[in-house]
């Protein structure tokens, strides 16, 4: 795609943003189409973002939830990476495993959110958890199915080069299951966000989920949806960095490739 039809679209984008935010705003306070303390106009809740901006305790909670999603995240990339890989590779392990794996990915696991509470205490392990849980299917198993497309003749060329066993994992699957890996990422990223915010707004002490409960208890609408901006900007921003990253270590990954889930 040309950098023209890029600034087409994102023209396009900034063009269907403006016009849902002005009719927002006249629903709101010229036809009161919506009580407004129900839902503020957006001139209220920029205004209440730029409050939270100055804000001291909302930078706690902000970092508190960060913490706990880089974590969650973290562990659930290596995991998946790690059993991916071995289970996609060894014919025996998906035979035996896989079904098992796909099993767990279809389990509710949000309805598993106040077990780790209750189980875990409201501090961040049990946020981490459910970061993790909800992250680590979606890469473990888009690892494992990359590793079943890796060209054998790749396989073979590697061998004839010397690699055998974890060298031939490292220079030759790894990389060929890449794009698949970082599709699992993207997905589970998205996932650990929302897995760190349940913890926090159904058994938290801390973080935007329990900041958003707080304000949404009191009925400060504004601070609320100013604080859903803010978790919009923190995913966002996710998907953004990793699609970066897509680009530049698996630029072929535009050719197509299938994230499962």
């Amino acid at each position: 795609m040309s950098r023209r039809s890029d600034l087409r679209y994102v023209l396009l984008l900034a063009a269907v943003v403006v016009v849902l935010l002005v009719f927002w705003q006249l629903a709101v306070t010229t036809f009161g189409l919506v009580e407004q303390a129900f839902l503020p106009p957006p001139t209220d809740v920029g205004a209440a973002f730029v409050d939270l901006l100055g804000d001291p305790e909302f930078w706690d909670a902000f970092v508190f939830s960060l913490q706990n999603l880089f974590a969650g995240l973290a562990l659930a990339i290596v995991v998946g990476l790690v059993v991916g890989l071995t289970v996609g590779w060894f014919p025996v392990l998906h035979f035996t495993v896989a079904p098992f794996l796909w099993l767990l990915y279809s389990t509710p696991k949000v309805a598993l959110a106040p077990l780790f509470i209750l189980a875990l205490g409201l501090g961040s392990a049990s946020k981490i958890a459910l970061a993790f849980l909800l992250a680590v299917f979606p890469i473990l198993l888009n690892t494992m199915e990359g590793v079943e497309t890796v060209n054998g003749s790749l396989i073979r060329a590697g061998r004839v080069f010397g690699f055998r066993g974890p060298a031939l994992g490292l220079k030759i699957v790894l990389p060929a299951t890449l794009p698949f890996s970082l599709a699992g990422i993207q997905r589970g990223s998205a996932l650990a966000f929302t897995g760190v915010v349940l913890g926090e707004f159904l058994g938290g002490a801390g973080g935007l989920g329990h900041r958003l409960e707080q304000v949404a208890f009191d009925f400060r609408m504004d601070e609320a949806l100013a604080i859903v901006l803010v978790m919009v900007i923190v995913a966002n921003g996710l998907l953004l960095a990793i699609s970066a990253a897509r680009r530049k270590w698996a630029p072929w990954y535009e050719a197509g490739v299938r994230s499962v889930g």
